[in-house]
């Protein structure tokens, strides 16, 4: 029977070691890699629902000034002898 020596367990270890490390190195690489996409896609989609809502408020305000304009012109009509 041949039982390992605590030099080689130790190298073992250090190897699986250094395996964990590289593999939470890439995690955290990754993980930095998707938060800056991210904060540019969040950042792109403020800047669209931005412009959305101009847009929305923009029909409104017309939407409303083209009623006024309709009830003003029925009032003028309708005064008229």
């Amino acid at each position: 029977m041949n039982i390992p020596t605590i030099e080689s367990r130790v190298a073992s270890l250090e190897t699986v070691q250094s395996q964990i490390n590289e593999r939470l190195n890439n995690l955290e690489q990754g993980q930095r890699e998707l938060s800056t996409r991210m904060e540019n896609r969040l950042i792109s989609l403020d800047n669209r629902i931005n412009s959305n809502f101009k847009w929305i408020v923009a029909l409104l305000i017309s939407g409303m000034l083209a009623n006024v304009g309709t009830a003003i012109t029925i009032i003028l009509a309708l005064s008229k002898p």
